[in-house]
């Protein structure tokens, strides 16, 4: 990791919701899922927080180096409906060794929809591609 990322960085990353991003949509392998409403799914919006938390690592990467995330704790306390932008921003909150810790706050057109906590592991890329080729040799 590139020297210099500290608590205060922050990324913001916005979506608009289309039928794609919504409950119903998430998978037809989840049952109950169809029946929900067609509002942006919790998924889509941690998914959306986890994509602002890269976006603040981007610039402290190595070529060889990507991250993953390691922890997720959000609420989901607002819902949108298609056709409203959802902003989600992450600003890091502690970095400890190659672990990265960021608070997001996420808001729709109408105000914040969510909030939460997320962490990334910063990993070597080939290394950890190897690790998941031997586990998926092992079936």
């Amino acid at each position: 990791m590139k020297p210099g990322l500290a608590p205060g960085q922050t990324a913001t990353v916005s979506v608009e919701v289309d039928d794609s991003l919504t409950v119903p949509a998430v998978s037809a392998k989840y049952p109950g899922f169809a029946e929900m409403p067609r509002v942006f799914a919790t998924a889509y919006m941690v998914g959306l927080a986890e994509c602002a938390a890269m976006g603040a690592l981007a610039d402290f990467l190595e070529p060889n180096e990507s991250s993953v995330g390691t922890d997720v704790r959000f609420d989901h306390t607002a819902a949108t409906p298609v056709g409203m932008t959802v902003t989600a921003t992450a600003e890091v909150t502690g970095v400890e060794g190659r672990m990265v810790s960021f608070h997001v706050v996420l808001r729709d057109d109408d105000g914040q929809i969510g909030e939460g906590t997320h962490q990334r592991a910063i990993i070597d890329k080939a290394r950890f591609e190897a690790r998941v080729a031997a586990k998926a040799a092992r079936d």
